[in-house]
């Protein structure tokens, strides 16, 4: 096998891969949507509604991102970019969608779940308005305005042009979708992403996640208890906690680390050779990975989530239950009445049977008949009418 195949083969297993994250993704957030959708219709007090409304952001995010990613998986097909320029801008939006505004909703359900645990502890829930709040939330506007800025740039700068590459030592008119704004404008762009992408996010992201089982463990170790049972449920929930927000940080590290050092280092060391471009291609893949496991993996380890789920799907099918047995009762009642006024004016004069529900002890619906008689009056009086008993 020669460097050609060697690296076709690669731009293939890439291309697959592509395929089964975009697969995946869409069946997972399908799922997420479906169970966080219910929570936010429904239950307005079991799980907290701000982690709700982030999940169900995400999800709602990552659908948009994976579709767009199907485009990406044409291009790497047939290498010829066909959807246009409009198309390449919305592209590209969801590209700083994914970048940056999914992190910040990571970082916001991050902090979710320290201010929870912070907030039981009785001597923090007794404290003014704390300093760290203040600069989180003015973090927040700074990360809003970056990336509204890199968004007009996305509209301003990304657009479809096209090149003469030599394929097979034929130039071939090639249509790419790319997004390369002027120096000082890229410059600006690349600090921007950088800073509130990865540095400021991952640093956030990470301490606020590594404290939550530092203030449990705190808070359990000045509460003395006599109970050696006690204890040893409380060592092993810390622990527990301790391994799912490790995780937490390390798949998020993992994830987006090796994306913002070739980011940086394909800034000042452009694309030499084919192999660089199969590196730069899995790399990329890292991000949309991470972003479509963050959803469902904070929807399965969430009890509140499913406890709720649950629990609305069971309410959900009693309702339904019951409105299909009235809407049965009701058809039965109504059919009863047909028949007798049916059989009424086929017999004439005998008396026609009225077929009625009648509920018993056990709550389930029999039928009773109830007879109809016919009053015979003189001919001089009023005309004969029926008479019905229920």
């Amino acid at each position: 096998m020669n460097k050609n195949d060697m690296i076709i083969l690669a731009q293939t297993i890439n291309t697959i891969a592509y395929v089964i994250t975009i697969l995946i993704g869409i069946g997972g957030n399908v799922w997420v949507s479906w169970k966080v959708g219910l929570v936010f219709l429904f239950d307005k007090t079991s799980v907290p509604r701000k982690v709700v409304i982030l999940i169900l952001f995400i999800c709602i995010a990552d659908l948009f991102v994976l579709t767009h990613l199907i485009l990406y998986v044409h291009f790497q097909i047939h290498q010829q970019w066909v959807f246009g320029s409009l198309t390449c801008k919305s592209f590209y939006i969801i590209e700083v969608v994914n970048k940056l505004v999914i992190p910040l909703a990571l970082l916001l359900i991050s902090r979710e779940s320290y201010e929870s645990v912070r907030m039981t502890s009785h001597k923090s829930a007794q404290k003014g308005l704390n300093p760290w709040v203040c600069m989180f939330w003015m973090y927040s506007g700074m990360a809003i305005i970056a990336v509204a800025m890199l968004f007009v740039s996305v509209v301003i700068f990304a657009d479809t042009r096209t090149y003469n590459i030599p394929r097979k030592g034929i130039l071939t008119e090639v249509t790419v979708c790319s997004f390369h704004p002027p120096y000082p404008y890229a410059l600006i762009f690349n600090i921007l992403a950088f800073l509130f992408g990865y540095v400021l996010t991952s640093a956030a992201y990470v301490y606020f996640y590594l404290r939550v089982p530092m203030i449990l463990k705190r808070r359990y170790s000045s509460i003395k208890t006599t109970s050696s049972s006690s204890n040893r449920i409380n060592c092993v929930s810390i622990l527990r906690i301790r391994r799912t927000v490790t995780a937490f940080v390390i798949v998020y590290l993992v994830c987006w680390t090796p994306y913002w050092c070739l980011f940086w280092l394909l800034s000042v060391f452009p694309i030499a050779n084919n192999w660089m471009v199969v590196v730069s291609t899995f790399t990329h893949l890292l991000p949309y990975i991470s972003c479509t496991a963050y959803p469902v993996i904070l929807t399965a380890i969430n009890k509140g989530i499913r406890s709720a789920h649950s629990t609305i799907l069971t309410s959900q099918k009693k309702k339904l239950m019951t409105i299909r047995a009235g809407a049965y009762q009701m058809i039965t009642a109504q059919l009863g009445f047909v028949q007798t006024w049916l059989r009424d004016d086929t017999n004439g004069n005998l008396a026609p049977t009225l077929i009625r529900p009648r509920w018993s002890s056990s709550g389930s619906a029999e039928m009773s008949k109830g007879h109809v008689s016919i009053v015979n009056v003189e001919a001089d009086e009023e005309q004969p009418t029926t008479q019905i008993f229920l």
